[in-house]
């Protein structure tokens, strides 16, 4: 008897033991489990604070890409005061951190007096696309600016494998509007050009001869000027350039300087010609040599242009067209020296708005 009561005893104490143990095991199974979950909750949350962050970023980043910082009045004052004293030299400052362009063209022609129809200029910020204009469908007279498009069509056709930079043409016969240049050119080049040398001398120095060589590349001067339309068309009623009156737009010349620009490497070699065209002369004739500019001028009787890829810090284009400046007339057969002057602090005028507002 006394021996079944501690053999009772011992189950009882076992059965307790056991009991005891699998609550521990319980404890510590739930343990784990609730350790788990909360694990795998921060790993996920972290995981969607990560993915979110890198669509906030990318997000953020597209956005840079894609958004056009405006220049601070800040920054246009202190541009404005760096050249004061230039502008100041020049006789030429301008409210230009407050003026739009045109209203910065117009308020030099106030002061000097000229007339409203006197002046019509295309410009573009080629970083912005920022555009203005003034008078831009109004006749203006080409004078040689027609040679930069001409010149683009001969490059078409070289492109296309129709036309060799390696043969020289023979020019002992090409129209000529000046005896005497033609003659020169056909003694200096033994009666015959190639198509860069005809480039360089339509460009370079604006030469009539090497220009009528180049038209008859492509039939004539009448079949060229119906090609001019490739680069662009004017809204106004003068579409490109007409051949009767040498008559053109501003609205028109932007175009064909934008195309230019845009097919740049397919016209390196032009836009090399017109970088070394005119040196300390026209759009470098206050601004000076140490700013790249591409520029074609143009001038006969009344009329004295420029048009041009300026490269700022900022590049833009810019085509200028002028008449009657300095009293010059249609019957003029010289230069007017107060008209060009004129037309070279219009060009400073110009590239001063475009470095306080737009570099």
């Amino acid at each position: 008897m006394k021996n079944d009561g501690k053999k009772k005893r011992r189950q009882v104490d076992f059965i307790f033991a056991c009991t005891i143990l699998g609550l521990l095991v319980l404890i510590i199974i739930c343990l784990f489990v609730t350790m788990f979950q909360h694990a795998s909750q921060s790993k996920t949350a972290s995981s969607s604070t990560s993915k979110s962050t890198q669509v906030s970023t990318k997000s953020s980043s597209t956005k840079t890409k894609t958004s056009t910082k405006t220049k601070s009045k800040a920054d246009k004052e202190t541009d404005l005061q760096a050249d004061l004293a230039e502008m100041d030299s020049l006789g030429l400052y301008y409210d230009y951190a407050n003026l739009s362009l045109e209203e910065t063209v117009k308020a030099y022609m106030a002061e000097f007096g000229l007339a409203e129809d006197s002046v019509a200029f295309s410009y573009k910020d080629l970083t912005t696309g920022k555009t203005a204009s003034m008078n831009d469908t109004q006749p203006m007279t080409a004078g040689s600016t027609y040679k930069l498009p001409l010149n683009m069509l001969v490059v078409d056709e070289v492109a296309k494998g129709k036309l060799s930079l390696t043969e020289a043409f023979d020019i002992t016969n090409t129209t000529y509007e000046y005896i005497g240049e033609h003659n020169s050119y056909v003694s200096a080049f033994d009666g015959a050009m190639t198509i860069p040398q005809m480039q360089k001398f339509s460009l370079v120095y604006s030469e009539n001869t090497p220009a009528y060589a180049l038209s008859e590349r492509l039939g004539g001067m009448e079949k060229a000027y119906a090609k001019f339309g490739r680069y662009g068309k004017s809204k106004g009623k003068i579409k490109t350039i007409q051949q009767e009156g040498n008559k053109t737009t501003t609205d028109y010349y932007i175009q064909v300087l934008d195309y230019l620009y845009t097919h740049r490497k397919k016209y390196k070699d032009l836009l090399y010609y017109l970088k070394v065209a005119f040196p300390g002369e026209y759009y470098h004739g206050l601004i000076g040599d140490n700013l790249t500019v591409a520029q074609k001028p143009g001038y006969v009787r009344e009329a004295l242009n420029v048009g041009a890829v300026v490269y700022e810090e900022k590049p833009y284009i810019i085509a200028l067209y002028t008449k009657g400046l300095g009293g010059a007339t249609e019957e003029s057969t010289e230069i007017n020296g107060v008209g060009y002057y004129q037309l070279t602090q219009l060009c400073y005028v110009i590239n001063e708005w475009h470095r306080v507002n737009m570099n």
